[in-house]
């Protein structure tokens, strides 16, 4: 292949739609070697990844994003993936005390790592009830599983994930949902490493283009359902429900209010202030609106 780029994202049924146009050579098809990789850990590991050089592009949340670039990451927004807001449950053990995210004693918060969207998004929800959560609440657990297991231990009291990857968790009694929560922009967001832009635009917005099209493709299809039952261990109703919720981005607008809202929920967490110029946030290809 002419064009190799190597892509990250979470294990979940959101990046299906490209899993499966990999599947079916839709990319080798136009000599491009787009090069799959896991990452369990979330966003806060592919912004690692992203910063060393092992990822040219990665699906990632957009407030993981941000805060990245507000850390120092050099990428850009080449498209918005999933345009609906995510929806996160908050767990807790099934033998836990906790029953209320406002319960005010003392917590633990399990993250996949600092920096993740399960960190951010626990601190973003805090300190709208008027809390603040300091790095000592929080305890590094790396994935799903290390999580549940955390909860089970008692280890940790919260934990805030996707909702329809945990609720087959939830569905068994391992663990308790105690609450849910929705942040006001897409939940997740293509971005690449400014150095790949400048050595393989060409091949990064050919996938961008075959993307859009798979995701059309898969939103259609009435055979999708079934290949997230088979490979993601969801319900015929779950299935049902989070596909018809779901909003995949089809073009390469990006909406200026959702960077906004990220960005100010970011400051007030932030001990770094962030002060980001959203114009220079985004590849320019890409439509603010």
């Amino acid at each position: 292949m002419s064009n190799t780029i190597k892509i990250g994202g979470v294990p979940e049924h959101f990046n299906l739609p490209i899993l499966l146009a990999i599947e079916r050579g839709e990319f080798s098809a136009h000599e491009i070697d787009l090069q799959w990789s896991y990452y369990p850990g979330g966003t806060g590991s592919m912004t690692k990844a992203l910063a060393d050089g092992e990822l040219d592009m990665a699906i990632l949340l957009t407030e993981g994003f941000v805060s990245a670039v507000n850390s120092g990451l050099s990428a850009k927004i080449v498209k918005v993936y999933i345009e609906s807001p995510l929806v996160w449950g908050i767990y807790t053990g099934a033998k836990s005390k906790t029953v209320s995210i406002y319960d005010t004693t003392p917590k633990k918060y399990a993250i996949s790592r600092f920096g993740s969207g399960s960190h951010l998004m626990a601190m973003i929800h805090a300190e709208q009830r008027g809390e603040r959560l300091e790095e000592n609440d929080f305890v590094v657990i790396n994935s799903l599983e290390g999580a549940i297991e955390s909860l089970a231990k008692n280890e940790t009291q919260v934990f805030y994930w996707e909702k329809f990857m945990t609720k087959k968790y939830s569905d068994s009694g391992e663990v308790m949902l105690i609450g849910e929560f929705s942040a006001p922009w897409s939940s997740f967001l293509i971005v690449a490493t400014d150095k790949s832009l400048a050595e393989k635009k060409d091949a990064i917005h050919q996938i961008l283009e075959i993307i859009n099209e798979a995701s059309v493709k898969f939103k259609t299809d009435k055979a999708a359902p079934f290949e997230l039952k088979k490979r993601f261990s969801l319900s015929t109703k779950d299935t049902a429900r989070w596909v018809g919720a779901t909003v995949w981005n089809t073009d390469f607008t990006i909406r200026r209010k959702g960077l906004e809202n990220a960005i100010e929920a970011l400051s007030k967490i932030n001990s770094k202030p962030v002060d980001l110029d959203i114009r220079h946030l985004c590849e320019g290809t890409t439509k603010l609106k």
